[in-house]
């Protein structure tokens, strides 16, 4: 991203795995329930993270089409893992249910930014509007801006469940812009997601910035740009030259 290009108007981030760490709120959750099923800790850790992980993306679907409740579909997951992971003929109605609660409490008590997520929204947020857009519940993710003290920082949040569309659906980045009151050409979304936040942008007309963290190939190296931490964002949109922000 060049600064050449003029600070945006509005800057559109998702909010999972992006503000939000959820994959060491999910690592975290899944190793307490490992820890208390035998039938689980058998299971070597990669097998067991990969699975739930797949799992976790198949049922968020019917989560987000308000098929299932949150409750369900955490219960869900933990059904369809048990069942593929378990041994045959074993019924794990009781440690569905406790596997659930366990994987609930943890994920909630271990809620933490992606580093530098509150530096950074601050110091864009004197200079532009700031959206977050996400593919959840919007009451859920009030709870996570407002536990890592980042709701200060947002002027709106776009939840794919009040809205009715899931990115990559460009119409959610389009209410987005309209809350913000400002055009896809003055705008900028940032997200770990590639199908979801640089295609979902594109579609949209907004210039789109990829964060990722863990090293990815990109599917299309020329259709978004690409950070690795949210601190080369920082450096992107404040210059080091310009002047008293650069001093704190």
């Amino acid at each position: 991203m060049s600064p050449a290009r003029g600070y945006p108007r509005a800057v559109l981030f998702d909010l999972d795995d992006t503000l939000f760490d959820h994959g060491h709120s999910s690592r975290t959750a899944l190793w307490s329930v490992r820890g208390e099923h035998p039938e689980l800790s058998r299971v070597p850790w990669p097998e067991l993270r990969e699975t739930y992980a797949r799992l976790l993306e198949e049922v968020h679907v019917r989560l987000l089409s308000g098929e299932l409740t949150l409750e369900q579909s955490r219960h869900e997951r933990f059904r369809r893992l048990f069942s593929e992971l378990s041994e045959p003929g074993q019924s794990p109605d009781a440690a569905v249910r406790e596997a659930a609660e366990v994987y609930g409490r943890a994920y909630r008590e271990s809620w933490q930014q992606v580093s530098g997520a509150g530096r950074l929204l601050e110091r864009v947020g004197r200079r532009a509007r700031v959206a977050v857009v996400t593919n959840n519940l919007l009451d859920e993710q009030r709870a996570k801006l407002g536990a890592l003290d980042l709701t200060q920082y947002v002027d709106e949040l776009v939840a794919s469940e009040e809205v009715g569309v899931a990115k990559p659906d460009p119409y959610i980045f389009r209410v987005a812009l309209e809350r913000v009151g400002c055009s896809a050409g003055e705008a900028l979304v940032v997200g770990d997601s590639w199908e979801s936040d640089v295609v979902g942008a594109r579609a949209a007309g907004i210039r789109a910035v990829w964060l990722n963290r863990y090293g990815l190939a990109a599917p299309d190296p020329g259709a978004a740009e690409e950070i690795k931490d949210l601190g080369s964002l920082e450096g992107m949109l404040v210059p080091a030259h310009d002047g008293g922000e650069a001093q704190e």
